[in-house]
């Protein structure tokens, strides 16, 4: 008995220390996945900083092209004497400054950005009178989705710069929105005359910026493209169903 314990004594004397070794070890090995783990999460602190950062620089790369087109087509309302309806266009005019200086977000509610490019398409209604004709088809199960700001009018802008400004007679532009499953499908199609579309995709800023911009908020998968189709130029987006607004 007494060498039982005795040997239990030697046991447990030689135990102590190598467990205390080992408790050590353990320690050190946590206390370099707590150091990695920090140095993750401030490297993707970082990365989603830089991010941002570049998507607020696009964000503001396509605001001065709105201002030059709507600038310049007010000044053509100007040099025809269309005093009333200058004013009718600068009233326009005025309601896109607002939103310009409050939308911050990185994603709108798609609702917002119609509204928000609806004021230039008026200009242009008031520019073109009844010769210009808007349609509009905008599925309810997709209407809630969010999208990044100044996306619809970027593809709204391209479709009067590169089609209906160059357009004898009737104008159209037609603006879809449609949702399949959890993607949702965003076209712009004008009747504007035949054109090199490959050129404008691979150099035009706004589909560039639209474009990068996608690729930047969203993991998963997302498309732009841009087609002549039956005489029409059709601008498509596809991007995930986002109904709140968050990524």
């Amino acid at each position: 008995m007494n060498e039982s314990f005795f040997t239990l004594l030697i046991l447990i004397g030689l135990g102590i220390p190598i467990a205390s070794y080992v408790i050590l070890l353990l320690l050190g090995f946590f206390d370099k996945e707590f150091d990695y783990l920090q140095l993750e999460n401030k490297k993707m602190e970082m990365e989603k900083e830089l991010h941002q950062m570049e998507y607020l620089q696009l964000s503001q790369q396509i605001q001065p092209h709105f201002l030059f087109n709507s600038l310049n087509a007010m000044l053509s309302l100007g040099r025809l004497g269309r005093t009333s309806d200058l004013t009718h266009a600068l009233e326009e005019f005025s309601q896109f400054i607002r939103y310009k200086y409050v939308e911050k977000e990185s994603l709108v509610p798609f609702m917002k950005e119609l509204t928000y490019t609806s004021h230039y398409i008026s200009i242009q209604k008031i520019r073109f009178g009844n010769r210009l004709v808007v349609e509009l088809n905008i599925d309810e199960d997709a209407k809630s989705t969010y999208l990044p700001p100044y996306m619809l009018q970027t593809l709204v802008e391209n479709a009067f710069k590169h089609g209906l400004e160059k357009q004898p007679g009737i104008k159209k532009l037609a603006i879809s929105l449609s949702r399949e499953g959890n993607w949702v499908t965003l076209l712009v199609i004008d009747n504007g005359p035949d054109f090199d579309v490959s050129n404008l995709q691979q150099n035009g800023i706004g589909l560039k910026n639209i474009q990068k911009r996608l690729s930047l908020l969203f993991d998963l998968y997302s498309e732009l493209s841009i087609k002549r189709d039956n005489h029409v130029t059709i601008a498509k987006v596809v991007w995930p169903f986002t109904p709140e607004g968050k990524i």
